[in-house]
C-alpha cells in the first residue's frame, strides 16, 4: 500500500491542502492518544481497576488472619459469687486441612460446673482441629484465597477491555475529525476556484464576449458549492465536538479543540493506522473479552469443587494439650496425660442443595463454554473479513486515485478549449463537478480504509 501512496503522491498534494509539513498547531495522533490515556475519565476508573485487583487479593488473603477472641461470663446472685468464666483464645488459620489454636482459660465461683474446674493461676492450651473428610483437600479457606485472584484478574480484565474501547473510539473520532477537515479544505479551495471565475464570467459578458446566461449558470454553480461547504463544515462541527469527548486536562476538565487546530493529514494519518494494526499470527484466545468468559469458568469451577466438597461426610478431629499454671502459686506443668480430645460428623442425608448447585454450576459453565467457541469464531471472522476489506479498499484506492488523475486532465482540457472559446461554461462546470467527485470519492476511500486499519487495530490491542 506504501507504493500506492508513493505512486500518485503527486494527485495527493491537490486533494489534501492540509497535508503540508506540521506546524506547531497540528495535533498528531499519537499526541492525541496520549493525552486520551492520560487523562479521560474513563481511562482513570479503569485504572483503579488496579487498586480492586489488589483489594481482592488482600480480601482473599483475609482468609488466613490469624483471629483472637475473649468470653468473659460471671453471674453474682444473692450475696454469693455463683461462677465466672473467662476463657481468650488466638486461632490460626492455615492454607492446609489444620487450624492451630493458643487459649487461656481461667474459671471460680461456688457454683461453677465442675468441668470447668481449672487451677487457680488457669489453663493454657493448645488446640490442633484436623479435617479428615471434607475439607481435607479443599475447604472455604482455600476458596475465599482462590476467590479472590480470581476477582483481581477479572478487574484487570476489564481494565484492559476499558482502556481498549476507549482509545478504539478516540482513534474512530480522530479519523473522522481529520476526514470532515480535508472535506471541508476541498469544498473550500471549490468555492474559491468558481468564485473567481465568475467574475471573469461577469467580465465577459460586460465586454460583449459572453451571454448573459452563462453569469447565471456559474452563479447557479456557486450556489451548490456554496452548500456543500455548509454541509461539511456543520458536519467538521459535529466531528470536533465528539473529538473533545476524549480531550481533557489534568484538572478533569474537558476540552474543546480551537479552530486554529489541525489534524495530521488523512494520507499520513491511514499510514500510522496501517502501522498500528500490523497483526501476524493473531491469538485470539489472549483477547481481554475471551479473558473474561475464561474467568467466569474458572470461577464456576472454583464454586463447583466447593461444593462438591460438601457432598463429603465432615469428619473433624479435635485435640487440646494442656498447661497446668499451677493451683495457688505460678508453677507451670506440662504432662502429656493432661489433654483433651473430640471427634464431630456430620452429613446431610440427601444433599439436594448442594447438587443443585453443582448442576447450576456446571450449566452456566456449559454455556460460557459455548459463548467462547463463538465469540472466538467471531474474531476469526472478524480477522478474515477485515483482510479481504483490506485488499479491496486498497484496490479502490487505486481505483480513486486514477479516477481522480483523468478528473483533472479532463479539467484541464476543458479549462484550456474555454479559454480558446471552444467551450461553454456549463461542459467547464460539469468537469470541475467531475472533478470535486473525484477528491470526494478518494476522500471517502481513504476514509473507510482508516476505520479498515482502526478495527485492525482493535483486534491488536487484545494480543
Amino acid at each position: 500500500m506504501n507504493k500506492v501512496f508513493i505512486k500518485h503522491g503527486i494527485f495527493l498534494c491537490f486533494l489534501f491542502s492540509a497535508a503540508q509539513a506540521y506546524a506547531n498547531d497540528t495535533l498528531l495522533l499519537e499526541d492525541y492518544l496520549e493525552v486520551v490515556l492520560k487523562y479521560h475519565p474513563l481511562i482513570k476508573k479503569a485504572d483503579i481497576n488496579n487498586e480492586i485487583a489488589e483489594a481482592y487479593n488482600l480480601k482473599g488473603k483475609g482468609a488466613l488472619d490469624p483471629k483472637i477472641y475473649s468470653d468473659f461470663d460471671r453471674k453474682r446472685f444473692d450475696g454469693s459469687d455463683y461462677f465466672s468464666v473467662w476463657q481468650s483464645e488466638v486461632k490460626i488459620p492455615t492454607s492446609l486441612p489444620i487450624d492451630f489454636s493458643l487459649g487461656y482459660e481461667n474459671n471460680d465461683g461456688s457454683f461453677l460446673n465442675s468441668e470447668n474446674s481449672v487451677p487457680d493461676n488457669g489453663l493454657v492450651y493448645g488446640t490442633i482441629n484436623l479435617s479428615i473428610l471434607r475439607g481435607l483437600l479443599f475447604d472455604e479457606q482455600r476458596y475465599n484465597i482462590q476467590y479472590g485472584e480470581l476477582q483481581g484478574l477479572k478487574s484487570r480484565i476489564e481494565r484492559e477491555i476499558l482502556i481498549r474501547e476507549v482509545v478504539f473510539q478516540a482513534t474512530n473520532a480522530y479519523l473522522d475529525w481529520t476526514s470532515q477537515n480535508n472535506s471541508v479544505n476541498i469544498n473550500q479551495d471549490y468555492l474559491e476556484l468558481i468564485r473567481v471565475r465568475h467574475q471573469n464570467i461577469i467580465q465577459l459578458f460586460i465586454n460583449g464576449d459572453s451571454p448573459a446566461v452563462d453569469t447565471l449558470e456559474s452563479r447557479l454553480n456557486i450556489n451548490s458549492a456554496e452548500k456543500l461547504l455548509l454541509e461539511s463544515r456543520s458536519k467538521l462541527i459535529k466531528s470536533k465536538q465528539n473529538l473533545s469527548l476524549f480531550i481533557w486536562n489534568e484538572d478533569g476538565q474537558a476540552l474543546q479543540v480551537n479552530s486554529d487546530i489541525e489534524p495530521m493529514s488523512l494520507e499520513s494519518l491511514v499510514s500510522t493506522l496501517q502501522e498500528l494494526s500490523i497483526l501476524i499470527n493473531p491469538n485470539f484466545d489472549l483477547d481481554p473479552l475471551i479473558a473474561k468468559v475464561d474467568n467466569t469458568i474458572q470461577g464456576l469451577a472454583l464454586d463447583t469443587r466447593l461444593e462438591k466438597e460438601n457432598l463429603k461426610p465432615q469428619l473433624d478431629l479435635k485435640y487440646n494439650t494442656i498447661l497446668n499454671l499451677g493451683k495457688t502459686e505460678f508453677d507451670p506443668t506440662f504432662t502429656t496425660n493432661d489433654y483433651k480430645y473430640g471427634v464431630s460428623f456430620q452429613y446431610p442425608i440427601l444433599n439436594r442443595k448442594t447438587r443443585g448447585q453443582i448442576r447450576i454450576n456446571e450449566s452456566f459453565a456449559r454455556q460460557s463454554e459455548f459463548e467462547k467457541i463463538e465469540y472466538l469464531a467471531r474474531l476469526n471472522n472478524k480477522f478474515e473479513a477485515l483482510i479481504s476489506q483490506q485488499e479491496i479498499q486498497e484496490n479502490l484506492l487505486n481505483v480513486a486515485l486514477e479516477k481522480l488523475n483523468n478528473s483533472q486532465l479532463l479539467y484541464e482540457a476543458e479549462l484550456l478549449k474555454f479559454d480558446l472559446g471552444e467551450s461553454s461554461v456549463f461542459l467547464l462546470n460539469r468537469r470541475e463537478q467531475k472533478l470535486l467527485e473525484s477528491q470526494i470519492d478518494l476522500l471517502k476511500t481513504y476514509h473507510t480504509l482508516g476505520k479498515t486499519f482502526g478495527e485492525m487495530y482493535y483486534l491488536k490491542m487484545g494480543q
